[in-house]
């Protein structure tokens, strides 16, 4: 890829997750004001469990499957896969899962707050599979722009669809948000399978020695993503589990506000993931040049955050939920830390070490569970802010340290931007205006 392609389509990935920004900014304040924080936890909960029952079931599938449609294997076997060993496995657990929990966990205050909801999670799992996995296909094919087209209809249907249902059924709030939040789902993966067929036959196929090789890469890779998983959502469960949802409610509004902050990274990262799972001339210098932009432009949004954050919650979300705002000091340094191990993520990746990162990811959510647990009686949501951005940058550091010994570049030269970046910035820039 030439350094003024990549740019175009950074550039393009900026104003795609901007506008993402604003749209999914908009529904987090309609929702956070018309249904209150109690249910905005249930609702966030809601939303937390089909990424963490995807993981555990079937997320190395689409770390291979993304790794195989980088290397131009057939889009129709992939995607026999992704109904098998995905959308398939992930429903036939979801439905033991919900079972059991209505069997035997009765007792539980979680189960009784999701209560008939839960049945919802046997549609809502496999959707986010396979919504998943075609976001996957169509970036590592290096379909920028498709990509980036999906990536607003995830944002604005859901958007558009709880603003209709909210209209005709003002009374059930969060009925509506829980069908324009399905509905979301199932628009991305059918507007996905037509753009798909465009550029690929999509006729489902079997491949017996494709099908070996995906199993092996995506067997190595599962724990690395389910790790991932529970890194990332299992101090939403935590919380619920320990003091309520109206603090996963106030803890949601803290994590969403953070997490804005990463279309920095998605802007760097889409246009290069099919160049960082191939490798090849040039990557030990692409790879360094985008941890350098993305950590420089990321260390400044959270300290602009941090400035403006507590202003932020309250004009966007209401007084009811400042309690969110020292929760979301506490995430920034994590959410900071995150930026440089997207990338190096799927650099390690294309250099076929899937294996390592599932360690590193394994330890990092082993340390994040047992300081929420024992951090939440002592500081509340405050506490699981600090246990996660303590495992996120404990993980990053790992895979800094191995990235830096595998390709020979010094820590110095990945972390922050050089002038010299600056004036190559400008050079290329200038053409394009």
């Amino acid at each position: 890829m030439k350094r003024s392609q990549f740019l175009r389509h950074m550039l393009q990935s900026v104003g795609t997750s901007l506008a993402m920004l604003v749209l999914r900014l908009a529904r987090n304040i309609l929702l956070a004001r018309i249904l209150g924080p109690a249910d905005r936890g249930l609702f966030a909960m809601l939303n937390a469990l089909p990424e963490l029952i995807g993981g555990i079931t079937s997320g190395g599938l689409n770390t291979a499957v993304g790794y195989q449609a980088a290397q131009q294997h057939a889009m129709g076997v992939l995607l026999t896969q992704m109904l098998l060993y995905g959308c398939l496995a992930s429903g036939v657990a979801t439905l033991i899962g919900v079972g059991l929990l209505e069997s035997f966990g009765q007792h539980l205050e979680v189960t009784q707050q999701l209560g008939l909801f839960a049945w919802l999670l046997l549609l809502a799992v496999p959707l986010f599979v396979m919504k998943n996995g075609l976001l996957t296909l169509h970036n590592a094919d290096g379909r920028v722009g498709v990509y980036n087209s999906l990536r607003l209809v995830e944002s604005l249907g859901p958007l558009l669809l709880f603003l209709g249902l909210f209209w005709m059924w003002e009374e059930h709030a969060l009925g509506a948000a829980l069908i324009s939040w399905l509905g979301g789902f199932t628009l991305v993966v059918l507007v996905g399978l037509v753009l798909l067929a465009r550029f690929h036959d999509i006729r489902l196929r079997w491949d017996r020695s494709l099908q070996g090789e995906l199993l092996r890469f995506g067997g190595k890779s599962h724990l690395d993503v389910l790790f991932q998983q529970v890194l990332m959502r299992s101090d939403y469960i935590i919380i619920g589990l320990m003091i309520g949802s109206q603090a996963v409610g106030f803890y949601a509004m803290a994590s969403a506000a953070a997490e804005l902050l990463f279309i920095v990274p998605e802007a760097v990262t889409t246009p290069l993931m099919k160049r960082l799972l191939q490798q090849g001339e040039g990557i030990d210098q692409l790879t360094p040049l985008a941890l350098r932009l993305t950590g420089t432009v990321m260390l400044l949004a959270c300290l602009a955050m941090a400035l403006i954050g507590e202003w932020l919650i309250v004009l966007l979300f209401g007084k009811a939920y400042e309690p969110a705002y020292p929760a979301l000091l506490a995430l920034l340094p994590g959410m900071f830390s995150l930026c440089y191990a997207t990338i190096l993520h799927m650099d390690l990746l294309g250099k076929r070490r899937p294996g390592t990162l599932s360690l590193f990811s394994g330890c990092a959510a082993g340390l994040s569970l047992v300081l929420t647990v024992a951090l939440i009686p002592l500081w509340g949501i405050v506490g699981a802010a600090i246990a996660s951005s303590i495992a996120y940058t404990a993980m990053t550091l790992a895979m800094l340290v191995l990235y830096c010994r595998i390709s020979g570049v010094g820590i110095g030269h990945t972390l922050l931007v050089f002038p010299s970046d600056l004036r190559m910035l400008h050079a290329q820039l200038r053409p394009a205006t």
